[in-house]
C-alpha cells in the first residue's frame, strides 16, 4: 500500500511537471499534429485521380471493338481516373475493370454486362462504382434500341491499399509516445540533478522501483492523450477511418515502457540541462525517418530495412497500424509482444544502471 501511495505520488508529480513545461507539450502534441496536418495536407493536394485497371477481352481480329473502345472513351471523360493497363495478378489491383470476350455483340443482342473488380470495403468504392454506373448508364442511353441495357457486375476482391494519411497517422502516434517518452525524461532527469532535487530523493524511502514505475505509468497516460488527440484531429480534419480495439492500449503501455527506459539509460550520460534536447535528438531522429513512419520499409534500401528491424519504433508503428487501419489482431499483438520485451529489457538496464548520486 506504502509503495502504490508513493508511485502515484511520483506520477502526480511528472504530471504536474508535464502541464507547466511548453517543451514537452510541444513535443508531446504540437510536433505530431504539425507533422500530420503538413504531411496530410501536402498529400492532399496532389491529384485526386483514382488508379483503373482495364483488361479488355472483346477484340476483333487483335484489335478492340468499337462498344469496348466506347466504354473506355466514357470512363475517361469522367476524368476521375488513371486508366491502366492489366497486367499481373489482379488482387494486387485496388480497381479492376474487365469488358468481357463478346461485348459488342452481346449488347446488340441486348445481353451485355461489364464487371468490376474491387475490395467493397476500400474508401473509394462508393464513388468508383457510382461513376462506373454513370458510363454504364450514358452508354445505355446511346443504345436506346436495345432491349436489355448493360448490366454492371461487382466482384468482390482483398485490397490492402491505403491513403498515405491512413498510413501515416499511426506513425504519428508512434512519434508522440517516442518523443515524450525519450525527451520527456531525459529533460525531467537532467533538470531534477542540476537542481539537486534527485540527490533530495536519494535521502528519502524512494527507491529506484518506484520512480521508473511512476513514471512508467506518467508515460502511459500521457501516450493515450496524445493518441486521442491525434485520432480526433485525423477523423474530423482527413475524415480517415479509424478501428478502436484495447490493443491500441496494450501498445501505448509498451511504448511507455520501451522510451522512457531508453531516457533513463540516456540520461545516466548527460550531465547538463541544455545537453538533454541534443542527446534525445540522437537517438530519435534516425528511429522518425527510418522506422517506417513515413513511408513503407518494402520501399527502402536492404540496408535502411536491416536498420529498422532493429529499432522499438518500427514494430510500435507497425503494431498500431496492423490494429487501427487493417485491423489485423495477430499481427497487431505479434509487434506488441516485441515492443512489450524491448520495453523490459530497458527498464530492467535503466535500474541497474541508475544510480541516486550520479542523478
Amino acid at each position: 500500500m506504502r509503495t502504490a501511495s508513493i508511485i502515484f505520488t511520483v506520477f502526480k508529480g511528472h504530471f504536474k511537471a508535464w502541464r507547466r513545461n511548453k517543451t514537452t507539450l510541444f513535443w508531446t502534441l504540437a510536433f505530431p499534429l504539425l507533422l500530420m496536418l503538413l504531411f496530410g495536407g501536402l498529400f492532399s493536394l496532389q491529384s485526386d485521380k483514382m488508379d483503373l485497371y482495364i483488361e479488355n477481352n472483346d477484340m476483333n481480329q487483335d484489335s478492340p471493338s468499337m462498344a469496348s473502345l466506347r466504354i473506355i472513351q466514357l470512363i475517361n471523360q469522367t476524368d476521375s481516373f488513371n486508366i491502366e493497363d492489366d497486367e499481373g495478378n489482379l488482387e494486387e489491383q485496388i480497381r479492376t475493370i474487365v469488358i468481357p470476350k463478346n461485348f459488342e455483340s452481346r449488347l446488340e443482342e441486348g445481353n451485355s454486362s461489364i464487371k468490376l473488380i474491387m475490395d467493397e470495403s476500400h474508401q473509394t468504392f462508393l464513388r468508383t462504382s457510382s461513376l462506373i454506373n454513370g458510363v454504364i448508364n450514358s452508354m445505355n442511353v446511346e443504345n436506346q434500341g436495345v432491349e436489355q441495357p448493360i448490366v454492371l457486375i461487382q466482384e468482390q476482391i482483398s485490397s490492402n491499399d491505403i491513403s498515405f494519411i491512413e498510413y501515416f497517422v499511426p506513425g504519428v502516434i508512434g512519434i508522440a509516445i517516442m518523443s515524450t517518452g525519450i525527451f520527456g525524461t531525459i529533460g525531467t532527469n537532467t533538470k531534477y540533478r542540476k537542481n539537486g532535487v534527485i540527490k533530495k530523493l536519494a535521502t528519502t524511502p524512494l527507491s529506484k522501483f518506484e520512480w521508473i514505475i511512476g513514471l512508467v505509468l506518467y508515460h502511459m497516460l500521457i501516450g493515450i492523450i496524445s493518441t486521442i488527440v491525434i485520432l480526433t484531429v485525423a477523423v474530423l480534419v482527413f475524415n480517415i477511418n479509424i478501428i478502436l480495439n484495447p490493443v491500441i492500449i496494450i501498445l501505448i503501455i509498451s511504448g511507455a515502457l520501451t522510451f522512457p527506459g531508453l531516457g533513463m539509460i540516456i540520461s545516466t550520460v548527460v550531465r547538463e540541462e541544455e545537453e538533454a534536447d541534443a542527446a534525445g535528438n540522437v537517438v530519435t531522429f534516425p528511429m522518425l525517418f527510418l522506422s517506417g513512419t513515413f513511408f513503407p520499409l518494402e520501399t527502402m534500401p536492404t540496408v535502411i530495412q536491416a536498420i529498422a528491424r532493429i529499432l522499438p519504433l518500427t514494430y510500435l508503428n507497425n503494431g498500431l497500424r496492423e490494429i487501427m487501419i487493417y485491423g489485423n489482431y495477430q499481427a497487431a499483438l505479434w509487434n506488441c509482444s516485441i515492443v512489450f520485451a524491448i520495453g523490459i529489457v530497458t527498464i530492467a538496464i535503466a535500474m541497474k544502471v541508475t544510480r541516486w548520486t550520479d542523478l
